[in-house]
């Protein structure tokens, strides 16, 4: 049963300036592993990567009902990708199914993020369709 749908949409050009005004800005927004997947790019695909996760962890916090801040930060959600390029969302402490799409066009990027509470039966399938992803 779906129990949160959040979706954001983010101008590439504007997360590049605040990355030019604000160095620290992607240590804030992003997780360590986030960044080392970051800088293994270059150009626009890091400039679609980093605006990518920024506009993925917004859609979440939509999702949440709470926004980024007292019950969820930056550095809670971690977004990286499987093996086949698919992005796949983590957060600490979070117990129920999630799912991201992230698409870029243009100068924008749009995220939406659903979060899914399961059954014990779900589950046990999620968590065997996961081990066989790694």
């Amino acid at each position: 049963m779906i129990i949160g749908i959040g979706n954001d949409m983010e101008s590439i050009s504007r997360i590049e300036a605040v990355l030019q005004r604000r160095p620290n800005f992607l240590s804030t927004i992003l997780t360590p592993s986030e960044i080392e997947a970051a800088n293994k790019r270059s150009g626009k695909h890091y400039l679609e990567f980093v605006a990518g996760r920024f506009s993925a962890k917004e859609a979440y916090s939509k999702a949440l009902g709470t926004g980024i801040g007292k019950s969820v930060s930056w550095q809670d959600v971690s977004i990286l990708n499987a093996p086949s390029g698919r992005p796949i969302i983590h957060v600490k402490g979070q117990r129920h199914a999630l799912s991201v799409a992230i698409t870029h066009s243009g100068d924008y990027v749009s995220t939406i993020v659903t979060i899914e509470r399961l059954s014990w039966f779900e589950k046990i399938k999620k968590e065997r369709w996961e081990k066989r992803l790694k």
